[in-house]
């Protein structure tokens, strides 16, 4: 049987605009992740370098198609796949993976930002019908950058963005309305644990000024009824679904 957020959890990303599924991946699991993926020089050689507004580079290799690889054993899981439909209430596809990484000491900022405020404009997503799950590769702490949002911000609907840096973060005016009325919370992971999040709430991290890495993969669903009407890198691919036992089976090829 396929292990899936709880009604409880489901209610509580439905009010706060996430939810973290602690130990969703085991150690075993996770420990095959990143072997793969602190090994991959693809991940290195194929990755986009992002400056934060003061110039910290964050790096993150992102791709649309699913495939055989041991990444997409945890996107195309069931365990991700139906949570996502369980809490949007319909049938859900593969948008993006990405694995991002934030190197100590030189691992930049992450502006406050909702997903949806380009992924409706440069994704042509008409409705906010989009959710993430961000799988923690190692471990997330405040020191090393950790996942900030502010809780039920994702209630507010979707706010302009402007360019900061090499990204494109939220309007600051309304942030800082935002945070007079939303908790701030600094979402903090052990490996394994997996954050479902919103497309519309508020978040960013900070630089990682540790001496340890912060990495994580990121698989993004969007509902089948909120295609973009244009072809773009949110098109839909087909999506066959594997097993929770798919990642401990899973053989280099």
């Amino acid at each position: 049987m396929s292990i899936k957020l709880t009604s409880e959890q489901i209610d509580q990303f439905n009010e706060d605009g996430y939810v973290i599924a602690k130990g969703y991946f085991n150690k075993k699991e996770i420990d095959r992740l990143s072997e793969v993926a602190f090994n991959d020089p693809r991940l290195q050689n194929n990755a986009w370098h992002q400056k934060d507004s003061s110039g910290k580079v964050s790096k993150v290799c992102i791709w649309q198609e699913t495939t055989d690889d041991l990444y997409s054993m945890f996107s195309r899981s069931h365990r991700l796949v139906d949570s996502c439909e369980a809490i949007m209430g319909e049938e859900m596809y593969h948008t993006s993976t990405k694995v991002m990484m934030k190197e100590p000491k030189v691992g930049g900022a992450w502006e406050w930002h909702q997903d949806f405020g380009y992924w409706h404009h440069d994704n042509q997503m008409l409705h906010p019908k989009a959710i993430s799950c961000m799988v923690a590769i190692n471990q997330a702490t405040e020191e090393n950058g950790c996942l900030q949002v502010l809780k039920g911000s994702h209630k507010l609907g979707r706010l302009n963005h402007n360019r900061t840096g090499d990204q494109k973060g939220a309007e600051l005016k309304f942030v800082e309305q935002a945070m007079k009325h939303h908790e701030l919370v600094y979402v903090e992971l052990e490996p394994g644990d997996t954050l479902f999040f919103h497309c519309n709430l508020l978040h960013k991290s900070n630089q990682n000024k540790s001496d340890h890495p912060r990495w994580s993969m990121i698989s993004a669903y969007n509902a089948m009824t909120n295609q973009p009407w244009e072809e773009n890198e949110a098109v839909y691919y087909p999506l066959n679904r594997v097993d929770d036992d798919a990642i401990i089976n899973w053989q280099q090829s």
